[in-house]
């Protein structure tokens, strides 16, 4: 880990990262069932859906001190691929990003079928 990465307030997840744990996740599911799945972890980490787009797959969550948009595709019939951006309120990230995605990666690989990371470059 470098320094920008210690000190950047925003990570984001993509399907050709550099760092595996910020690639892009695929889950065998269907969108309806991903995205309830996604409004059970605010529940429980105390996130408010600010708003949700069921048109472009996204949700804008927000807690005390970061907001994430949480992307849902339907890559095909039965899965689904998760993109998260984080940004967190503050002069210097201290690594906080990254793990506020890892922890929701991790929530979402026990509560739904994992695929794989990074399929489709």
């Amino acid at each position: 880990m470098a320094f920008f990465d210690f000190a950047s307030t925003i990570a984001e997840t993509k399907e050709t990262h550099q760092k595996m744990q910020l690639r892009t996740r695929y889950y065998k599911t269907r969108y309806e069932k991903m995205k309830n799945q996604v409004l059970d972890y605010c529940k429980i980490t105390d996130l408010f859906v600010k708003h949700e787009d069921d048109v472009h797959g996204e949700l804008f969550l927000q807690a005390n001190g970061y907001h994430m948009i949480v992307s849902i595709v339907q890559v095909s019939p039965m899965e689904c691929a998760v993109d998260i951006k984080v940004q967190t309120y503050g002069l210097i990230g201290l690594f906080k990003p990254m793990r506020i995605i890892a922890k929701c990666y991790e929530y979402l690989d026990k509560k739904v079928e994992f695929k794989g990371v990074g399929l489709r470059p």
